[in-house]
């Protein structure tokens, strides 16, 4: 009996232990397919919410189209920024010096194009899926 329970003892913590690493698996494959699905919903904004009239997504900020490429552009900017410029452009442009400064550089402002948070954060995904992700 007393063999018996160190036995018993060690495969019920062994178990444990890959219950706990599916649960991780699984909620990275959720996190994976959730990212995903955003990414898939912000390419559809950035065309219909007419971003890609003046941005090329999947290039260089140097590939300029009306305005910069955005690829690898979360790296540069914060997602805060990110999501101000793009759901309320008219106040970073009058009260942001980045933002100023791009206008300055670019010589059109960024147009509203009445895009939610929710909207800009599922386009800033879709412009990570091309730039790699991170």
């Amino acid at each position: 009996m007393t063999r018996i329970l160190p036995i018993l003892t060690f495969l019920i913590i062994a178990c444990g232990g890959k219950s706990e690493e599916k649960k991780e698996t699984t909620q990275t494959t959720q996190t994976t397919q959730t990212t995903t699905n955003l990414a898939e919903e912000g390419k559809k904004l950035f065309q219909t919410k007419g971003c890609v009239a003046c941005h090329y997504a999947d290039k260089e900020r140097s590939a300029k189209l009306v305005g910069p490429g955005l690829k690898d552009i979360h790296k540069e900017r914060s997602e805060e920024w990110l999501i101000a410029m793009i759901t309320n452009p008219d106040s970073m442009l009058k009260n942001d010096s980045i933002a100023k400064a791009l206008l300055k550089e670019y010589g059109t402002p960024m147009t509203n194009q009445n895009v939610s948070v929710e909207e800009a954060k599922a386009i800033i995904e879709y412009i990570k899926s091309l730039s790699g992700g991170s």
